[in-house]
């Protein structure tokens, strides 16, 4: 149970003035500084009814001004007396690490601990090594005095803040000679003075993918790491300046105070305020729990409070603020990536984030001699000691420019750098000769319409359809596996192909849902597929070309020599003998008894790019720019050649094919598809893949009808109407993730599966992933809706379902007639109408109460039977409209009696030269789940085959990939 902010203790525990707090790294204590020489109180925060006991450090004989503390329990402070004394973890005095002349402002230790960045009131930052304070680094760039910085999660990147608004990044990567400043905000924070309430404080997020710092505008702005770019604002809910903030320690909500003493806690993801407090003075402090639901907050009096259970929790949207996701399996987060301006052509000034700032040793704070160990900062690198050697155990790479050897670089050259800087990055910053704010907009824009105009002749990246990578994209790293990692190769109603990495090989998992037709089944992949497709006639695998090195000894060898084997030095006497694989492709059917597996290898120099497979073929697009067509039992049965395939899938005889056509201008991918049947290699429609403006293509699949679907990143789901009529193919919008998630109230996405005749059947995806890991998650099943108007309204609502219920049935009758099965689902066509009829009677019935006559009189146009003119009839009577219900009875006279009423012409009328419809030798609605349709929270399935809908009605969390054991496969009802 939440507490309210009004019901939280009030510890009195400073005299006036501002008070500064931080956790300790296990969070059972926490460190607080006050004013007025009061020094710091060590709190503990787990105490029994609230009666919080305390250690007092009075070594600071001024206001202390920041705290900062590490992984190790080592805490540090810094004061207006010019001070930052370090304290061991047991609460005791260490030593002063630093003296300065100037008050020190911001502190904040390196994430490994071993080192202190500090800022004075001086515009230089100064990087400290804790076990040897003469071990000086110096950040130069800053033109005003520096208020506030800190280090992101990797220590890669340091964020810090002027008095003048002006925020900086730094690359304090291990792989760079020195520090250098990557990114200069211009006055994207306010002003203010070294003495103010305003401190200007500059936060990175936990995963590093982004920062936060006070706007100009009383809000927080937040700044997408990478791209150094505006990410998203949290506006609205403060009058005056905010004075500091903080993250939780998942990132999933931001904490701000203002000048108007007004405290907000911040959902991260729906930028809605979770908490919203007045307080009696201003926060100065604010510090998250490391592993709890809880906050402590200090302010202007000297007022302590700790706010447990801040974050309402009962509700299940607002999760745990503590509880941490899973890092990326990768070595560096994708948010610690450089940022890949142009392809190949990266400038060498651009970091790479692969550890610290320097190699990062575990050398830690030592006890050192009390009195003389510190270092006046004042004169810094002037009397360092030239010969004094860095041992084994200290931070080696560590560099100091102290004997002016150009181990650091001059400010000459920096600006140099930096301007070189200018020329090659689109968001390079520099921290040289300032440049006017339009010659900077407009070099902007340019280089960005130059990036526009690259990337638009560059065709989409092919993909398959329900694949997902094997750990979380991020720039620059190699798309590679390691050991034990994972990922599905295709997803789809049928089951799931999932591999595993391992040295050398493979595992790949085949799994399906219906286990009383198929038997789940593994084998070892010697080969690495790195594609995979999955259908109810079997499995389909392949792998690029690639070449394969083989070591022998260049001369004979007995027996007596085979000591040699593990002589390294005979190494050289070893010949490599270089076999070029060609690109392999393997059908494995589902059945063992029924076909035998086979493999066919591609053209030297062709790689398969992507394949698919139905009922009675196998398809794959490669290289050359070929589309090869194979039988079941692998007989070779076309080839023609089609560019640029960005991805294909395939149900009964037809296939999917969609292939870039061109650059991609006016903000969208230039995609056509080709719809083909595979047995007849006929082509069925040839057209324009319609996306949503800025978006790309995410899946394409079939239908368990039969129908062609596309689903892009915008959330939209289109199916192909009228497929099989020649020049009449259309894509039409059933589905819309975003529209859905924020009438429900969700931030959640849909990764989807397939698609059954009125729902989408998907993986909802939480949080930041853009795919589902493992354990395999359930599948929900989300109601298909199209986009009419008035969605809300009674009459909306029905117009839509007659809409929806005549698009399907219209696909639904010409799979019928393609397939000479017309009467075997007269039935079911016969429902559908039926169902729409009651809607339109709903309809009537309404027009007439409001008097829409002529409304009512179209609406009775479309009715689908007499016997539901005749109910319309009696609406009319109802309503007293005798002369509608007169038009309608020469309705049904003209409609259904003499057929006097014009039809719609026929294709063969307009087309004579081209069938009405193309035929297929496959039956298309015999699927198990063809008609399954959910009625009033029951399912109704006409067919009577099987039911693939269970009740499990578990929430899937989809925070980060999991080795948990996988569960059977479970459809949902829940929405």
């Amino acid at each position: 149970m939440a507490i309210i902010y009004e019901d939280v203790k009030v510890i009195y525990g400073f005299p006036d003035g501002k008070t500064v707090v931080a956790y300790k790294a296990d969070g059972k204590e926490a460190v607080v500084g006050g004013t007025q020489g009061s020094g710091l109180k060590i709190y503990e925060t787990d105490a029994i009814d609230e009666e919080y006991q305390h250690v007092e450090i009075t070594e600071h004989i001024e206001n202390v001004t920041c705290v900062a503390t590490n992984q190790n329990g080592i805490f540090a402070s810094g004061g207006n007396d010019g001070l930052v004394n370090l304290y061991t973890k047991d609460n005791k005095f260490d030593r002063i690490l630093v003296r300065s002349t100037t008050p020190i402002r911001d502190i904040c230790f390196h994430p490994n601990g071993s080192k202190l960045a500090i800022a004075a009131d001086d515009t230089v930052i100064r990087v400290i090594l804790c076990a040897d304070n003469s071990k000086i680094v110096n950040l130069e760039g800053h033109k005003h005095l520096v208020k506030s910085l800190d280090y992101d999660f990797s220590g890669n990147f340091m964020v810090s803040s002027d008095a003048q608004g002006n925020v900086r990044v730094w690359n304090m990567s291990a792989e760079e000679p020195v520090p250098k400043c990557i990114k200069v905000l211009t006055e994207y924070s306010y002003q203010a003075d070294m003495d103010s309430t305003l401190q200007t404080k500059v936060k990175w997020s936990p995963d590093g993918s982004c920062f936060a710092f006070p706007g100009t505008n009383n809000d927080v702005r937040v700044i997408k790491s990478e791209i150094w770019t505006p990410y998203y604002t949290l506006e609205g809910q403060h009058t005056s300046g905010v004075v500091t903030l903080a993250w939780s320690p998942n990132g999933y909500y931001l904490a701000s105070a203002s000048e108007d003493c007004t405290f907000a806690i911040w959902n991260t993801r729906t930028k809605a305020h979770v908490r919203l407090e007045i307080t009696s003075a201003t926060i100065t402090g604010i510090a998250w729990h490391p592993t709890e639901n809880e906050i402590f907050l200090t302010d202007v009096d000297g007022a302590l409070r700790i706010w447990k259970e801040a974050i309402p929790t009962d509700d299940s949207n607002y999760p745990h603020p503590a509880k941490m996701r899973r890092k990326p399996t990768s070595s560096t987060s994708a948010s610690q990536q450089v940022f890949k301006i142009e392809k190949d052509d990266a400038p060498d000034s651009m970091p790479t984030m692969s550890s610290s700032l320097f190699a990062d040793d575990e050398a830690l704070v030592e006890d050192d001699d009390e009195e003389g160990d510190d270092v006046n900062m004042d004169d810094m690198g002037e009397d360092l000691d030239e010969d004094d050697e860095l041992g084994e155990n200290d931070m080696g790479d560590f560099v100091i420019d102290d004997d002016g050897a150009g181990y650091v670089e001059t400010a000459e050259q920096a600006n140099e750098a930096r301007q070189q800087s200018r020329l090659n990055m689109a968001n390079g910053s520099g921290s040289g000769r300032a440049v006017s704010g339009a010659a900077a907009a407009a070099n902007a824009a340019l280089v960005q319409r130059q990036r526009k105009l690259e990337t638009a002749f560059e065709p989409p990246t092919s993909f398959q359809p329900g694949e997902t990578p094997y750990h979380k994209p991020e720039p620059n790293v190699s798309f590679a596996p390691k050991q034990g990692e994972r990922r599905y190769m295709a997803y789809n109603l049928v089951g799931a192909i999932s591999t595993i990495f391992e040295d050398g090989h493979s595992i790949i998992n085949v799994e399906f849902h219906d286990q009383s037709e198929y038997r789940n089944f593994h084998f070892t992949d010697v080969l690495n597929f790195t594609m995979g497709a999955i259908s109810s006639a079997g499995t389909v695998y392949a792998v690029e070309g690639k070449e394969a090195v083989k070591k022998t000894k260049s001369g004979g060898g007995g027996g007596d020599d085979i000591d040699n084997l593990f002589d390294s030095d005979d190494s050289d006497n070893d010949e490599e003998e270089t076999t070029q694989i060609n690109s392999t492709l393997y059908f494995r059917p589902n059945n063992t008894g029924a076909e035998k597996d086979w493999t066919h290898h591609m053209l030297p120099g062709e790689d398969v790019v992507s394949i698919a497979i139905n009922r009675v073929s196998v398809v794959a697009t490669t290289s050359l720019g070929y589309v090869r067509v194979f039988s079941i039992s692998g007989v070779q049965r076309y080839v023609f050649s089609l560019e640029n395939v960005v991805s294909i899938t395939a149900m009964t005889d037809l296939a999917l094919l969609v292939y870039s056509n061109g650059p991609a201008f006016g903000r969208q991918q230039n995609l056509d598809y080709m719809l083909l049947n595979t047995e007849t290699n006929e082509v069925l429609q040839k057209d324009k893949v319609q996306l949503t403006t800025d978006s790309e293509l995410n899946w394409i699949g079939f239908s368990e009808t039969n129908q062609a679907a596309t689903y892009d990143s915008a959330g939209v789901m289109r199916l192909l109407y009228h497929q099989r009529r020649p020049f009449q193919g259309r894509w039409v919008p059933v589905f819309d993730g975003k529209a859905y998630a924020a009438a429900n109230g969700r931030t959640e996405k849909y990764w989807p599966v397939g698609v059954l005749r009125d729902r989408l059947m998907c993986v909802i995806l939480r949080g930041s992933n853009a795919y589902p890991f493992f354990p395999r998650p359930p599948v929900k099943d989300i109601p298909l809706r199209l986009p009419l108007l008035e969605p809300s309204t009674e009459v909306g609502d029905l117009e839509e379902s007659i809409v929806r219920l005549q698009t399907c049935n219209a696909h639904e009758r010409d799979e019928a007639e393609a397939t000479n099965t017309e009467e075997d689902y007269a039935d079911t066509f016969s429902e559908t109408d039926a169902e729409m009829d009651m809607a339109l009677l709903k309809l009537i019935n309404i027009a007439c109460k409001t008097e829409k006559v002529s409304r009512a009189l179209d609406l009775t146009y479309i009715l689908h039977s007499s016997d539901s003119v005749d109910r319309a009839i009696k609406i009319a009577v109802f309503h007293h409209y005798t002369s509608l219900a007169e038009k309608m009875t020469s309705i049904k006279q003209a409609k259904f009696i003499t057929e006097s009423l014009p039809t719609p012409s026929t294709l063969a009328d307009s087309l004579a030269a081209l069938p009405s419809i193309y035929s297929s030798t496959q039956p298309t609605l015999e699927g198990d789940l063809s008609f399954v349709r959910k009625e009033k929270g029951k399912e109704r399935e006409t067919n009577h085959k099987r039911s693939m809908l269970d009740t499990d009605d578990e929430d899937l969390s989809m925070d980060s990939p999991s080795n948990k054991k996988s569960r059977p496969f479970q459809f949902s009802t829940q929405h």
